[in-house]
C-alpha cells in the first residue's frame, strides 16, 4: 500500500527532544500507555496512572516513570530486560490532542545510585499554576514508596492532533455520564479458568 510521503507540517512536529509544549503536557498528564516488546517482537501495551506529574520530566531527553506493583505480571519489566525500545502515549482529560514519545528505556531499581535524583527530579506543574507538583514528597509519591522505575531516553517526540479522539467521541460528556450511570458491560469478566491460546 502506498500513501505518499508525510506532509511538511506533519514532519515538522517531530522533535528529538521534549520541547516546552510537550514537557508541559506530560507534567499535566495523569495517564500514559507504555508499549514495549520482548526479543521476539511480542508486544504489550500497559497503562500507568497517577496524579499529574507522576511521570517526571528529568530533562528534555529523559523521563522517569515510578512503577507501582500493579498486577505483578511485570510484562514491561520483562520486556525491557530483553528489548529496550519503548513508545509512550500521554492523555490529558478533555484535550483531544495527545503527546507521543519514542525511544529506549531501562528499568532502575530503588537501590540504584540514581534513584533519589530520578524520583525527585522533574519540572511537573500543578494545572493552571506555576507551582511544582510530583516532587516525590507527597503521600504515596516518595522514592521509598516504589521499588523500581523506568528511565526513558527520548529519541523522538511529537504532539498528535485530536482527530482520532474526536472521531471516537472520547471526551463526549454525554457518553461519559451515560456509561457511568449504566455501564455497558460488567466491571470485570465473569470468573472462570484462564483462557489460553489453542
Amino acid at each position: 500500500m502506498r500513501s505518499g510521503p508525510p506532509l511538511d507540517r506533519v514532519r515538522n512536529k517531530l522533535s528529538p527532544v521534549l520541547h516546552p509544549w510537550l514537557r508541559r503536557f506530560i507534567a499535566l498528564s495523569p495517564y500514559v500507555v507504555l508499549a514495549t516488546s520482548d526479543r521476539h517482537g511480542n508486544c504489550d501495551a500497559s497503562p500507568r496512572g497517577g496524579p499529574p506529574g507522576f511521570v517526571r520530566v528529568v530533562d528534555e531527553r529523559t523521563l522517569f516513570i515510578p512503577e507501582e506493583s500493579g498486577n505483578r505480571l511485570h510484562q514491561t519489566l520483562r520486556n525491557l530486560r530483553e528489548s529496550r525500545g519503548i513508545g509512550l502515549l500521554f492523555l490529558l482529560p478533555g484535550m483531544p490532542e495527545t503527546a507521543r514519545v519514542n525511544g529506549t528505556a531501562e528499568p532502575v531499581a530503588s537501590t540504584d545510585p540514581r534513584w533519589t535524583e530520578l524520583a525527585l527530579g522533574g519540572d511537573a506543574v500543578e494545572p493552571g499554576t506555576d507551582k511544582g507538583v510530583g516532587t516525590g514528597t507527597g503521600p504515596g509519591q516518595g522514592p521509598g514508596e516504589f521499588r523500581w522505575g523506568t528511565v526513558v531516553h527520548v529519541a523522538e517526540a511529537y504532539y498528535h492532533c485530536g482527530r482520532s479522539s474526536r472521531f471516537a467521541g472520547l471526551w463526549d460528556t454525554t457518553a461519559i455520564v451515560r456509561n457511568q450511570a449504566a455501564p455497558p458491560l460488567p466491571k470485570r469478566p465473569a470468573p472462570g479458568p484462564p483462557q489460553r491460546p489453542r
